[in-house]
């Protein structure tokens, strides 16, 4: 049986540390949460199982199980296989229990996901925002909207989703739920994002930076899993971070550690930062950037004016990710295009690891993750003969945030439930 996510494991060292149980009450919650992760990862199993793997007495199993069994965690499944005396009675977690959602607000398109308590993905959803949608109120009747038609396909009763987490584009103030600034958004300022989805939704929620939550997902079942100091860059339509050191989401006192979209970039100017603004580094290597970079490249290279017009429409119009497709190709333009972002890039990964010294750094987003933009940034990255960091590549790709955000959700339902 594969072992099933567990709630207690996820981002337990990324919550306020719990105090030592001094009533029967705690010590039974304490309980009945190892009891449940020993269960999910060894699922299904015995009461007998469970008394050798936690070290519990008997009588202690059976009462923290009969706890879990009550609040609908824990299901009995009958007999099991008897090595000689009387068959053991087997229990199972009841991921079904309930479910929990996830939101990622794209500059472009709102994308969620629909799982169960295991964390098993029940379904998915994908909507590009209109340009009358990319307000406040407009994203938060999308993702109501995108909430219940996830239900509707997957047969899912909505007053079972017990809670949902939201990145947003910006730096966010998780304790408060609001989004500060998202530049890539219409109006994106100070705003309740978590109040407003609550009453939209009415369920519980909360909001974090996109990009902290897909390095979340990426240290859950990514390609930071196990890596206790990483950066996760992401790349797309906007530039950011997030950072795990010792194991812990870093935030920063004011939220905005990993906004790295901000960085200055050599050879320009440094300018103010504004949070209404875009950052010089987002400016440049962001989507956009790379677009509007490449479309300079074409204007410039002799070998157009032999293309027709047709094609050269066609080339112009290029996604950032249509271009490194391209330089993959062979093509000499588009490989000017990947150079001219990794140069930059590699520049940026080489500051962030003479001040964090991470053991891996993950690229990712809609562009950050295109094997071409990775091959090259490591080859730049290799000159160094120090703070030089194995590059991966996103083991989720664009779902990364979302992933993250299930995580994240699950931890809130145990809370809910167990407390």
């Amino acid at each position: 049986m594969a072992k099933t996510f567990s709630f207690s494991s996820t981002l337990a060292s990324n919550f306020p540390s719990r105090t030592i149980p001094s009533r029967p009450s705690q010590l039974r919650q304490t309980n009945a949460r190892g009891l449940l992760q020993l269960l999910q990862e060894h699922n299904p199993c015995s009461k007998a199982d469970l008394v050798r793997y936690s070290g519990l007495s008997a009588p202690t199993v059976s009462s923290g199980i009969a706890h879990l069994e009550g609040l609908g965690l824990v299901e009995q499944m009958g007999d099991g296989e008897s090595s000689g005396g009387r068959p053991p009675g087997l229990l199972r977690f009841n991921a079904r229990h309930g479910y929990v959602a996830a939101a990622d607000i794209g500059g472009t398109r709102v994308r969620m996901m629909l799982a169960d308590l295991g964390g098993n993905v029940i379904t998915q959803s994908s909507v590009m925002l209109g340009k009358d949608q990319k307000t406040p109120e407009g994203v938060c009747s999308l993702v109501v909207e995108g909430l219940k038609a996830m239900c509707r396909q997957s047969g899912t009763p909505l007053r079972k989703v017990l809670h949902m987490t939201v990145g947003a584009p910006g730096i966010t103030n998780v304790d408060t739920g609001v989004v500060l600034s998202a530049p890539n958004l219409d109006n994106w300022n100070n705003v309740p994002l978590r109040d407003l989805m609550e009453r939209e939704a009415g369920i519980p929620c909360l909001v974090d930076n996109d990009t902290n939550l897909a390095a979340v997902g990426e240290f859950w079942r990514g390609a930071a899993r196990g890596v206790d100091n990483f950066i996760f860059i992401a790349l797309g339509t906007g530039v950011g971070a997030g950072i795990f050191i010792h194991g812990r989401l870093l935030r920063g006192a004011h939220w905005s550690a990993g906004e790295i979209g901000y960085f200055g970039v050599s050879g320009k100017k440094r300018t103010a930062m504004r949070v209404r603004e875009l950052g010089q580094l987002e400016q440049m290597i962001g989507g956009g950037g790379i677009e509007e970079e490449w479309q300079r490249l074409l204007q410039r290279s002799t070998s157009a004016p032999t293309v027709s017009a047709t094609r050269t429409k066609e080339l112009m119009a290029m996604k950032a990710s249509q271009i490194f497709d391209l330089a993959a190709e062979g093509d000499r333009v588009a490989g000017e295009a990947v150079r001219y972002t990794s140069g930059i890039l590699a520049d940026a990964i080489a500051d962030i690891s003479l001040l964090l010294n991470p053991e891996v750094v993950v690229l990712g987003g809609g562009v950050g993750s295109h094997p071409e933009l990775c091959r090259a940034t490591d080859k730049l990255l290799q000159r160094h003969e120090f703070a030089q960091p194995t590059l991966r590549s996103s083991g989720l790709g664009t779902q990364a945030q979302l992933h993250g955000a299930v995580s994240v959700s699950l931890s809130a339902v145990e809370e809910q439930i167990l407390d």
